[in-house]
């Protein structure tokens, strides 16, 4: 079974792939033509209109029965709130059937709140020569298509760096993007000892569902609550960049959006049905579409009743599995950590360390130095305190954000800072 999901998985990255870079179609640079559209709210949109008051207009082309479309959404929505002051939004079925009502329907049914409307006989989507849904276009300040994406956005930070290309004083100039920028921000995010995912729920059930033909097990959460309170854990030598977290219900989250930097860890509150079952899984990009897929992908269900596990059961009964048995076991405890000091591990994009780099660890009496050693490695052994840590110096070649600081539980752990190397 798991085998099948990691074919679904790999299916997922593929369709969210960007155009490579210094190619695209032909649309890009050119002048996008205007429109005009009524919203499901009996809006008019127009997009000379919109360009007035705006900096950029999103363009999407979806349709209700397309499932990346609908995994992109919540993503999508996000930026969309975030972002509407400066970019105008506007969401356009390219399904003949998608009627206004249908519309209006979905858009309530998924809680967006962006402008949706329909492409009235597909000659906008038939414009951009695209080859799938979803379709991303941006059409710049000076009316011009700068970016087109075939395939869902994964996360909103990726929409948010596409975003931020055309926005601004220093965007004087039609300036295409072929793909989506590269994540060159500076962050800090726990690590742990390995890559694992925890559920902090009290009263928590685990069950291992096992199939006759399958060499792989998928564990089964219980969680007697609508929320289930998820918890990341990456390891030093992880790419944070490349590691995703995803659950079925918004698709995948960037690790930096999962941050709580005040208890120093990565959380995400999933919901679960009443019925049915929510997926999630911790999962590096960068190695998923291999012949072998992740070897440490992390994966499980959650549910809510063990009546909700026994059905999932049946579901594979009656999809061709002759044998399918369900154990309840005692789930093992998180392993608590040993850290006794603060220990950052200071990386550059690629993983590689970064020594010579200078950070402080400031309360608000006193600040303390400390340097990278030749691994990348700074170990702080003051008392545990809610320190602010600021970056104050780093080699030639090295780009750190100047906003950049982050501060630490009042507890020991252990962090990676990445860097940017130019």
């Amino acid at each position: 079974m798991k085998k099948c999901l990691l074919i679904l998985l790999a299916l997922t990255l593929f369709l969210a792939v960007s155009a490579s870079a210094e190619s695209g179609p032909s649309i890009l640079g050119k002048p996008f033509p205007d429109f005009t559209v009524t919203d499901t709210e009996g809006n008019t949109f127009t997009l000379s209109e919109a360009l007035k008051d705006h900096e950029a207009v999103l363009i999407n082309f979806w349709a209700t029965w397309c499932g990346p479309c609908r995994n992109e959404f919540p993503a999508v929505n996000k930026v969309y709130e975030e972002y509407k002051d400066k970019v105008a939004f506007i969401a356009l079925s390219t399904e003949p059937e998608d009627t206004d009502d249908v519309i209006s329907s979905f858009r309530r049914d998924n809680g967006l709140t962006f402008p949706m409307s329909r492409d009235e006989g597909g000659k906008l989507y038939a414009y951009t020569e695209a080859a799938g849904i979803p379709t991303t276009v941006i059409v710049d300040r000076f009316g011009n298509a700068g970016f087109c994406q075939v395939g869902a956005f994964r996360t909103a930070d990726e929409l948010r760096r596409v975003l931020s290309a055309f926005l601004g004083d220093q965007y004087t100039e039609t300036v295409v993007q072929y793909s989506v920028p590269a994540d060159t921000s500076t962050v800090a995010l726990p690590v742990s000892s390995a890559r694992a995912l925890r559920i902090e729920n009290q009263g928590v059930q685990k069950a291992i569902l096992r199939a006759d033909g399958e060499e792989e097990t998928v564990d089964i959460f219980i969680v007697n609550d609508s929320v289930a309170h998820v918890l990341a854990e990456i390891s030093a030598s992880d790419s944070a960049s490349d590691i995703l977290f995803y659950n079925s219900n918004t698709g995948f989250t960037a690790l930096k959006d999962m941050l709580d930097p005040e208890r120093g860890v990565l959380a995400c509150d999933v919901s679960v049905p009443e019925e049915g079952q929510v997926v999630v899984y911790l999962v590096d990009t960068s190695k998923a579409l291999t012949e072998e897929g992740d070897p440490d992908l992390i994966q499980f269900y959650l549910v809510r009743s063990s009546a909700s596990a026994e059905s999932f059961v049946d579901f594979l009964k009656s999809n061709g599995y002759d044998k399918v048995t369900l154990d309840y076991v005692a789930e093992d405890s998180a392993a608590e950590s040993k850290s006794e000091a603060y220990i950052i591990h200071v990386l550059d994009q690629n993983g590689s360390p970064v020594p010579e780099v200078s950070v402080n660890f400031c309360t608000d009496i006193a600040c303390v130095p400390c340097e990278s050693d030749e691994s990348g490695t700074i170990v702080f052994t003051g008392k545990p305190d809610a320190y602010h840590v600021q970056v104050i110096d780093y080699p030639d070649g090295y780009s750190c954000d100047e906003s950049f600081e982050m501060y630490t539980p009042k507890t020991y752990g252990e962090w990676i800072i990445r860097l940017h190397k130019d």
